[in-house]
C-alpha cells in the first residue's frame, strides 16, 4: 500500500473514531508517525485528509438497484439482498481499512462534516431516499402478494425495515466484530418480519 493510502486509512479510522472536530493534527501525527511536514507533501490539510478518506469510503458503498428492489420477489428475499450487499460492503471496506467500519460511523461523521462537505450531506439524503423508496414499493408488492399484513402503514414499516440496517450507533469502533453485527441484524429482520407476515 502506498504511503499516501496509509496515511488516507488511518488518519480516516481516527475521525471515525474520535470526530473530526474533536482529532488535531498532533493525533494524526501519532497515529500515523509522520511529521506535520510529511501530511502537507500529500495532503494541503487536515479538511483534504478527510475528504479524502469520506471518497475512498463512499467509493465501497453497495446498494440495492431500482432493478433488484423491482425483481425482489418477496420482502423476505429483498431482506436477504439487503443483508448480501451489506455484507460485501463490509469486506470490502474491511480490506480497504483493515477493520470493519459498520456504515454507522460513516453517517455520524457526514452528519458531523456536512457544513464542509454539503455534498456528502445530499448524498447521504439522497441514499436515505432510496432506500426508503425501496423498501415501499418491496412491502406494497409483497401486501398484493398476501405476504405482508394489509393494515399496517407501508411508510412506516419501510422506514422500521431500514432503520434495522443501520442500528449499529453504540457500536465501538475498535471492537466492532462484523459477524455479530450481522448475525444480530439478521435477528432483527426475522423477528420483525415475523410480526408483519400475514
Amino acid at each position: 500500500m502506498e504511503l499516501r493510502d496509509e496515511i488516507i486509512r488511518k488518519t480516516f479510522l481516527q475521525f471515525l473514531s474520535k470526530g473530526y472536530h474533536a482529532t488535531s493534527l498532533k493525533e494524526l501525527e501519532q497515529v500515523t508517525g509522520l511529521t506535520k511536514g510529511a501530511f502537507y507533501y500529500y495532503f494541503k490539510g487536515k479538511q483534504d485528509l478527510l475528504k479524502a478518506g469520506l471518497d475512498l469510503y463512499w467509493s465501497l458503498t453497495r446498494e440495492e438497484t431500482d432493478e433488484e428492489a423491482g425483481a425482489a420477489q418477496s420482502l423476505a428475499a429483498y431482506i436477504d439482498c439487503v443483508m448480501a450487499h451489506k455484507e460485501e460492503q463490509a469486506k470490502l471496506v474491511e480490506g480497504q481499512f483493515g477493520c470493519s467500519v459498520p456504515e454507522a460511523f460513516f453517517f455520524q461523521l457526514v452528519l458531523e462534516v456536512e457544513e464542509l462537505f454539503p455534498d456528502f450531506g445530499a448524498r447521504v439524503d439522497s441514499l436515505a431516499n432510496s432506500r426508503l423508496r425501496h423498501w415501499g414499493q418491496v412491502i406494497e408488492a409483497a401486501k398484493g402478494q398476501g405476504e405482508v399484513r394489509k393494515d399496517l402503514e407501508t411508510e412506516i414499516l419501510a422506514r422500521n425495515l431500514m432503520s434495522i440496517s443501520v442500528s449499529m450507533l453504540n457500536l465501538d469502533l475498535k471492537g466492532v466484530e462484523m459477524k455479530f453485527v450481522f448475525s444480530d441484524m439478521r435477528l432483527q429482520f426475522e423477528q420483525y418480519y415475523a410480526l408483519i407476515r400475514v
